[in-house]
């Protein structure tokens, strides 16, 4: 993965991003808890996640 952080550290980014999820009223979806412990394992990166992400929900100009 390359990000240089440890599996401890990924960890308390995505539970210190889901407390926040949380305070403004909001859960995360299955996506969000899926992606956060394929980030906490290693096996996809966040710059993985996010074109994912983006792919998702962003609609085609086109169709």
């Amino acid at each position: 993965m390359g990000d240089g952080r440890t599996r401890e550290e990924r960890l308390n980014g995505v539970l210190e991003a889901f407390h926040s999820c949380r305070l403004d009223g909001l859960a995360p979806t299955r996506d969000a808890v899926r992606d956060g412990w394929d980030y906490i394992e290693g096996r996809r990166s966040l710059e993985e996640i996010i074109e994912d992400d983006v792919r998702r929900h962003t609609r085609d100009r086109h169709g």
